[in-house]
């Protein structure tokens, strides 16, 4: 047999209580003996009995043996009620094997329904204590009714101790709020409610919490308590604190990075990431780079909130730092230290740098290949312990090794840059002379030229190449000519204007270009030129008297373009080569 329903129950109840009122009526209105009265009276009783302990047991989870046994007392009942008035003993005997088995299937069956319910009960207790959640039950004006084991541990108090107070002791003032608000919801309809609370535990912790609130209901829907249950999420909330801290210092890293990485990483750029830096360490207020320079020392190469220009000339070497060269992070809170250093540079770092004011340092060490490359300080002036969390000095650490990386990075840039410069520089000057070359004559000549040619000006150009230079080669050797050939450059040097150009060509061959000047002015020049010759030249302990045959070619009488005005100018410098020829003027060593 199935186990009837709710309203199978009802109907089994009402169909009972309508058995005993009928009976009743009837019994009223006929007279019966004294003995049957009473056993009919107590068979009534019973079945009352009965009902209100159904009621009472939960008429929506009785066993099934309750509601049959009620009906059989009830048809019992009246069987007897009917062998009472017409004194038929067929129906006593209907009345009394109703009686027989109604009786103890009622009492069995309530038995069995208690000993269920106690059961359950216990299970659900078990579950309760033993859930890793936090439990409270409330009541409506949130005073504690029971917690469970998890809630006393979570709290730090005793079962006792939670049952004295209200849930308003265990909440901050903001949270406190929170759950009026929430009671107010489910009083208004919601069945249950989330919402994040701070709980202060017994040692005045601040717990942040992840609460369930569920209302309770009597069997008439109408609220009689409240289940809150709640789980710690402090830990889990400190998380996502420092993650969305980290994914800020990235963002500021990345945005440092690219700023660098858009210009040269100079003073400007250094006092700029000092200031993003302060910003985003909360209780830092002032920061300096030390970087080791080509001296081996370390130098301030920017600062923030502290006097520039007076540190900028302070260096320390590795001993003499508070660090002392340490390649950890480090935290400094002690400056009383006896600094082994000149009263003037202690003095620029007392009043330049806010010595006295530091309260705390957190020290970053930059290194590039084991080297510490750089010292990133930040500084506090107003707590000792506001580097001392963990979760900070971790991101210092990563902060450095990021910082360390564009460092690299950028020295790896400088040293291209300089390495590019360098070769452009090589390529564009005479490796023997130090005179530009022949293609950097060729770049700055053709470049004047369209210069006068806009300007409508003059420009000449003397072609010169020095007198039997391949006898001294021959005679003392290439050392010696390599070397008369340095002097030479020196000192054609020494006769040009800053606006001129001396440039070697090759061998013994030299152009010189002069911007904005006429034949008047070539004539001049040229004259310059064979009086520096007049003086003879020493060279490894010799004097070499030494001439130079000139070609003068003027833009644009000349000629029209660099190659043009070239060879005019080698032309007329032969000619003078071959009139010096016949007049046999060679070169006198000594």
């Amino acid at each position: 047999m199935s186990i009837p329903g709710s309203r199978s129950k009802l109907q089994v109840y009402l169909t009972s209580i309508l058995i005993v009122v009928v009976s009743a009526v009837v019994f009223s209105l006929h007279s019966i003996q004294p003995v049957k009265f009473f056993a009919i009276l107590s068979e009534m009783v019973v079945i009352g009995v009965s009902l209100v302990a159904a009621y009472l047991l939960g008429n929506r989870e009785l066993h099934k043996g309750i509601p049959l046994g009620l009906i059989f007392l009830s048809i019992s009942t009246y069987f007897d009620l009917l062998e009472a008035l017409t004194e038929t003993r067929v129906y006593e005997f209907v009345s009394v094997v109703l009686l027989v088995i109604g009786l103890p299937m009622l009492l069995i069956s309530a038995f069995y329904h208690i000993k269920e319910r106690k059961k359950r009960i216990s299970e659900f207790r078990a579950v309760v204590n033993n859930s890793l959640d936090g439990i409270l039950l409330l009541g409506l004006s949130g005073e504690i009714l029971h917690p469970n084991r998890a809630a006393c541990s979570l709290l730090g108090y005793s079962s006792d101790e939670l049952m004295k107070k209200q849930v308003s002791d265990l909440l901050s003032e903001d949270s406190e709020k929170k759950f009026e608000k929430a009671k107010s919801s489910l009083f208004a309809g919601k069945n249950a409610f989330q919402i994040e609370l701070e709980l202060i535990t017994a040692r005045q912790f601040k717990l942040v919490a992840e609460v369930n609130l569920v209302i309770g209901r009597d069997t008439k829907e109408d609220p009689d308590s409240f289940l809150m249950t709640f789980k710690d999420v402090t830990h889990l909330r400190k998380i996502e604190s420092t993650l969305i801290e980290q994914n800020k210092f990235q963002r500021l890293l990345n945005e440092l990075i690219t700023e660098v990485l858009e210009s040269d990483f100079d003073e400007k750029t250094y006092r700029y990431f000092l200031m993003r830096c302060v910003e985003v360490f909360p209780k830092a207020d002032a920061a300096a780079f030390l970087l080791k320079k080509e001296d081996n020392r370390y130098h301030f190469v920017a600062t923030h909130n502290y006097d520039f220009e007076k540190l900028k000339t302070v260096s320390f070497s590795s001993d003499e730092l508070i660090q002392k060269g340490s390649g950890d992070v480090v935290i400094i809170k002690d400056y009383s230290v006896d600094y082994q250093m000149d009263g003037e540079r202690l003095e620029k770092i007392i009043k330049g740098g806010r010595l006295e004011e530091i309260k705390s340092t957190l020290s970053i060490p930059i290194k590039i290949d084991d080297d510490i490359r750089m010292y990133f300080n930040l500084d506090s002036f107003t707590s000792s312990t506001a580097f001392d969390d963990k979760e900070v000095v971790n991101t210092a650490i990563g902060f450095g090794k990021a910082i360390s990386v564009l460092l690299w990075r950028i020295q790896t840039v400088n040293e291209l840059r300089r390495q590019r410069k360098l070769m452009e520089k090589l390529s564009m000057e005479d490796h023997l002379t130090g005179l530009p070359n022949r293609r950097a004559f060729f770049d700055c000549a053709e470049r004047q030229v369209e210069f006068s040619k806009r300007k409508s000006e003059a420009m000449a150009l003397l072609y010169l190449d020095l007198n039997d230079f391949k006898g001294v080669n021959d005679t003392l050797g290439h050392d010696v000519g390599d070397e008369l050939l340095k002097s030479v450059g020196k000192r054609l040097s020494t006769v040009c204007r800053r606006s001129d150009l001396i440039a070697r060509m090759g061998g013994d061959e030299f152009v010189y270009v002069l911007p904005s000047t006429g034949k008047k002015g070539s004539r001049e020049a040229e004259t310059r030129i064979h009086q520096a010759f007049e003086d003879p030249f020493s060279v490894k302990g010799r004097s070499l008297k030494l001439t130079a045959s000139v070609g003068i070619a003027v833009f644009p009488d000349d000629g029209k373009t660099i190659r043009e005005l070239l060879i005019v100018a080698d032309e007329k410098m032969y000619e003078n080569k071959e009139k010096l020829s016949r007049e046999s003027k060679r070169v006198t060593i000594t």
